[in-house]
């Protein structure tokens, strides 16, 4: 793959290729490609994901609590968040 893509918007990128996710899922999996920066922080991740959800480019559709009883949102990307990226995503990631 090519150049990191600014957090969010790889935050999006990958958001775009699973169903649903919630921010801990999404920290282990840009864990290799953002786990050595200052801003590879939990609450980092969550207030990119509410930005995204205030700007219409997330949902959140699902919220459970899981077993040490924490709340967890699970997010998915919808139609105008997957227009941002067919417009500006990069040609050398693969959108799906």
């Amino acid at each position: 793959m090519a150049d990191l893509l600014p957090l969010r918007f790889r935050m999006l990128h990958y958001i775009s290729t699973v169903e649903k996710t919630s921010v801990e899922q999404i920290m282990k999996a840009l864990q290799g490609e953002y786990g050595t920066e200052k801003q590879f922080k939990k609450a980092v991740f969550i207030d990119h994901l509410l930005d995204m959800k205030a700007n219409f480019i997330v949902d959140d559709n699902d919220v459970v609590f899981d077993d040490k009883g924490e709340l967890v949102i699970y997010y998915s990307i919808n139609d105008e968040g997957r227009r941002l990226l067919k417009k500006y995503l990069p040609k050398s990631w693969n959108q799906t």
